[in-house]
Order: structure tokens, then sequence, then C-alpha cells
């Protein structure tokens, strides 16, 4: 593979990995001029069309998710037999080969390791896309910290797979849910079960079940609880221990209800939990061992009594001036609560639908300030409010602000040029640029089936975000006519020779009927009739004949052989409702003649050849 052009743009460079269903390579993208990971099947899956099927349909799913802990999948193409899938590049390595190498991860990192790939996943499931395979391998750790969940949608594919004989599945039983090791169903909270386990290992070191095969560790997921990780890891918080056995509930209900709700307990921990999370501080708070001792010598001694001498005839004079000031400070809040709560109001008008300018000059009308954020929207004009808040009609107060927000005009972009490219690459490249699409289909003599034959509007133009690009999709060159020939009295193999030269196929669909006209296993009749026209390609219906077929009748050819000094061969031709075959062959002497007796079935003719002459020296009719 190294050194392939695959779709006439991706490079590959060099391999990266592989699993049990797919080899991992380096590639780059040569018309964007980028890094990507391609992802190319095993021969050994390539061979089942039902499976490439339900690869390219995940993969296109998967393709419409968009998440910055999510792997981006960029393209899905097939060269020859070679099925791909091209996706974001990552630099860094997968979390399992970081477990490895640290043992075990410490503690704050490991949760917003699990964060992360929570809020990836709560993504994904609010698309309807649940991963079923989640496990250290499929998490990748980028140099920066950031956490990207790759494969989605594998591990359905892969359902079809037993236990015992997939690497992938080997691999994957440690992280399997209850449900999954039975075989059952699997929903959003199959992964959550997943995490739990990956977060288990990141602070443990150690998955939860170890066993001898596969099904030993299957069916611990399904009886046995998990040791409970503090006694693994006595630095593990208890809050931190009651999230990882929260997420592997063996009873789906007692579970969290969503990835987004883990994510959220994750960060409620990480900001105000366990001082075992926070890092070491001078000043953070600890427990002193012994009393706090203050010692004290003469001149302190003195001078606090001469501080409490002070004090105590100041006190009068503090009392008067702290009530003087208490109720200064109490005029003044009751004056400015009396100038809040006295702001006269006004009713906010209805300023959507107008030009930004126009809305803010009837807004300061009113004496009513505002602000202005703007977005994209193909239905407002450009300039235009499309919201406003308060509502129109609500009462303000003068001077408060208004939020406003205007049209920018419907997005533009830029259309992928998706001719000649196969159908599912061209729906994922429009959908990665923001654009819908319908198909329709039509016959096409340069671009090969299910290619993009054209495209409206054409590739590299500019169109608006969201609008529909009207693919047509090939169907094959358009099959020509071709005249039915006459098949019947021929043999099943010499009717389907005599189809195939003209393009046609014998159907399947074959009966047989009792007849005396035709030899058994011979053509009786033919759907559709000699003669007719139909398309190349098409089937030809035969019913074949039971017998007992025509008698056997006899004719006697006489024949005299030239004297003419040299030996010569003959040959008797039989042409009847039995086919046309060679009777009797055989060389004689110059001068010789002879008789021989041949059969026939119904009418024919009988011809008599000399040596190799084209043309019969003999014909007779026979019925």
């Amino acid at each position: 593979m190294i050194g392939t052009l695959l779709g006439g743009r991706y490079e590959i460079l060099f391999q990266l990995g592989g699993g049990g269903m797919a080899l991992i390579y380096k590639a780059r993208d040569t018309l964007l001029n980028r890094p990507v990971t391609v992802k190319v099947l095993r021969p050994e899956y390539t061979g089942d069309e039902e499976f490439v099927a339900r690869f390219r349909k995940e993969a296109q799913a998967v393709a419409k998710l968009s998440h910055p802990n999510i792997v981006s999948v960029y393209d899905v193409g097939q060269e020859n037999q070679t099925h791909y899938i091209v996706m974001e590049y990552i630099e860094g390595r997968n979390l399992k080969q970081v477990i490895k190498e640290l043992g075990t991860i410490p503690v704050k990192h490991a949760i917003d390791i699990t964060r992360q790939i929570c809020e990836g996943l709560q993504d994904a499931h609010e698309n309807g896309i649940v991963h079923r395979d989640i496990k250290p391998h499929n998490i990748l750790v980028m140099d920066n910290g950031r956490i990207k969940v790759t494969d989605f949608g594998i591990a359905q594919i892969l359902s079809s797979i037993t236990i015992t004989n997939s690497e992938t599945i080997v691999g994957s039983v440690h992280y399997f849910s209850p449900e999954q090791a039975k075989g059952g169903s699997t929903s959003i909270k199959s992964d959550i079960y997943s995490v739990g386990v990956v977060l288990y290992e990141m602070v443990t070191g150690k998955v939860p079940f170890e066993g001898e095969t596969p099904i030993a560790v299957a069916l611990k997921q399904i009886q046995e609880r998990p040791i409970p990780p503090c006694r693994l890891n006595p630095q593990i918080p208890p809050e931190v221990e009651r999230i990882i056995l929260k997420a592997m509930e063996k009873d789906i209900a007692m579970r969290y209800n969503s990835a987004g709700e883990m994510a959220r307990e994750l960060a409620r921990i990480s900001d105000h939990g366990d001082s075992r999370l926070q890092d070491d501080d001078q000043y953070a708070t600890r427990i002193l061992n012994g009393p706090v001792v203050i010692t004290k010598d003469k001149q302190t001694d003195e001078e606090e009594m001469n501080y409490r001498k002070r004090k105590r005839r100041m006190k009068p004079f503090a009392k008067v001036m702290i009530a003087a000031i208490l109720i200064g400070l109490m005029a003044g809040a009751v004056y400015g609560l009396n100038l809040y709560l006295n702001v006269s109001e006004v009713v906010v008008p209805d300023v959507r639908d107008m030009p930004i300018e126009q809305a803010q000059d009837k807004l300061s009308e009113l004496n009513l300030n505002w602000s202005i954020t703007g977005r994209h929207d193909p239905k407002v004009t450009d300039g235009y409010v499309i919201t406003q808040d308060p509502e129109p009609g609500k009462r303000a107060k003068v001077n408060s602000k208004v939020i406003l927000t205007y049209s920018q005009g419907p997005e533009i972009a830029v259309v992928p040029d998706v001719v000649k490219k196969e159908r599912d690459a061209a729906q994922i490249e429009l959908s990665n640029a923001g654009f819908d699409y319908t198909t329709s289909e039509d016959f096409s003599e340069d671009i090969p089936p299910g290619a993009v034959v054209s495209q409206t509007p054409e590739g590299n133009t500019d169109a608006v975000k969201g609008t529909v690009v009207k693919l047509v999709i090939s169907k094959g060159k358009e099959p020509k006519n071709a005249i039915v020939p006459d098949i019947t009295g021929l043999s099943l193999e010499e009717a389907r020779n005599k189809l195939q030269a003209v393009n046609l196929k014998l159907s399947s669909d074959i009966t047989q009927e009792e007849s005396t006209s035709f030899l058994p296993g011979t053509v009786m009749r033919q759907e559709p009739s000699p003669n007719s026209q139909i398309r190349e390609g098409d089937e030809v219906k035969v019913v074949l004949s039971k017998g007992p077929g025509p008698e056997a009748k006899t004719a006697a050819v006489n024949v005299a052989i030239p004297n003419d000094g040299v030996s010569h061969k003959v040959k008797v031709v039989v042409i009847d409702d039995a086919g046309t075959r060679i009777a009797y062959e055989a060389e004689h002497n110059p001068g010789d003649s002879f008789t021989r007796v041949v059969t026939y079935y119904n009418k024919g003719k009988i011809q008599v050849f000399i040596d190799d002459m084209t043309q019969p020296v003999e014909e007779r009719l026979v019925e």
C-alpha cells in the first residue's frame, strides 16, 4: 500500500497500526496538502457486500458528527477492491499506550480525560449514534492534552461476528457492558458502562475483570461485581470510586442517564471535590500538630494597657460617630432605592425585520440602550433584525438595554466538485461542507455505476450553505436492444450459448411439459417469442419437453464412391427435430457403393458429403 494514491488524492505514506477489521495508515491529502489517517478494510471483509455496505453507511453517519472530542471523518471511498475511510490525523498516542507507560494515571488527569470522553459521547448520542466499542485503544491523547474518540459505529458493524473468532471482539470484551456480553441490544448506557471501565483502568492500572478466555471475561461482566478501586489504589477519593461504580452498575437503570450527566459530575468534583484532586500547595488546608504558643515581652504589655485606656476614653465619641454614619448610609440607601424603583418605564417597540440602524434609532428615541450581535440567516435580509430581547410589548426601564440579533445574510461556501466520485463519498463531502443533497439515476457511457454523473449547482462555485445539491448517479451504460433468436428444439446448453451470443440470458425459471413433438430435454416453447426485441441482458424463459417425444423413423441412404483411384471420406448428416448430428462417417475405397440406414425424428433432411466439401453431393427431405 505504501506509495499508493487512493481516490486520485490520498497518498499512503506509512502504516500506523492495525486492528481485527482494518489497517491504519498515515497519508497525505494531495488536494489540501494536509496529513490524514486512512483506515483500509482488511481483504477478508471486502468480499462480504452486506458488511461493506454497513461499513460505508456507518462511516457516512459518523461523518456528520462535529465535536472537538471526536475524530472527524473526511471521506469514504473504494479503489478496485480496497475500501477505505479518510479521517482527521491526530498527533499523539492512544490511551492504552499511555496507561501501559505510566501504570496508573493521576486521578485528576484521569477525571479530565473521562470528562472529555463523555462530552464527545454526549454529542454522538444526541445525534443518534452509539459507539459500542469504547476502550482505551479507541481514545487518542493529543500532545496538548485534548482527547479524541475514534472508531464510532464500528462495533455495530462487527455485531454479527462471534466473540470467539474475532481479534477485535477479543480485545473489547474487557470493556463490554453486561448487556453486550449477553448479546442483547445496546444503548447509550452501554457506552457509559464502558467509560466506567476505562476510568477504573486509568486509576488502578487494571481492568475490572480478567479471564483465561474471552467467554470467561464476558461471564464475569454479567455475573460478578468489580473489586472496589480504592482497594487497588488507596489514593482514589471515595467520590471518584462512587462515580466509577455507578457507571458500571449491572442494572442499566442504576447507571447515569446520559454521558452528559456523568461529565457534569466529573467536572463538579474536579472543581470542588476532594483535596486529593488538588495540586500540592503550601497554602492548602492542612492539620497542624500541637498548640500554637504566643510569647510576649514587657514592652508589649505596656503598649497593650495604653491602647485599652485610649479605647475607653474614645468609646462615647465613637458611638456618636458610628450612629451618624449609619444614619447617613441608611438615608442614602433609601434615596437610591427610591430612584431605582421610581425610574420611568417604556413599552419595548417591535424592531424585528427592521434595518439595524433604524432599530437603533427607534430604541434611542425611547431612551433605551442596545447591544448587537450578528449571525448568518438565509431567510432574513442582510442587516435586518432577527430577534430582540426583551420581546416586543414588554415594559422596560429607561436606559435599560435591548439585545438585538441581526442577520449577516446567508452563509456562502464553495460547493465541492463531486463529479465521478462514488455516491457515499460525494454525500459525505457535501455534508461536511454544509450542503444537503438529493439523488436521481441515469445511464452514462463514461461514468461507472454508482458514481456521480453530474451535479447542480456545479462544483467549485459559491452557494448558500444548506443549498440542496442535485446529484445524478450513474446506472452504467444504457443497454441496447437485441433480437431474440429461435431456440426451440435445442438442449439447455445449446439454448444458453445461442442467447449469450446476442447478450441475452437464459432464465433459471424453467418448467417442463409432456410433448410428442420435441425430444425430452429440448426447448419446446420460449418467452419472448423468436424475433422479438428486448434489452441486452434480459432473460428468456423456456419450457422443456418431458417427452415422450416423436417416434423414431428410418431412411435408407445409397452412396456411390467415385472410381478415380483414390480413397474418399464419406459423411452422412441428419437434420431433424432432434437437432443436427452426424449419422455416419467413414473412409471408402474408390468405386465402392453402399447403403446406410439412418434414424430421424418427425421430419427433416439428410445430407451426404464427400471429403471436405462444404456443399452436400446429395440432400433429401424426409417426413
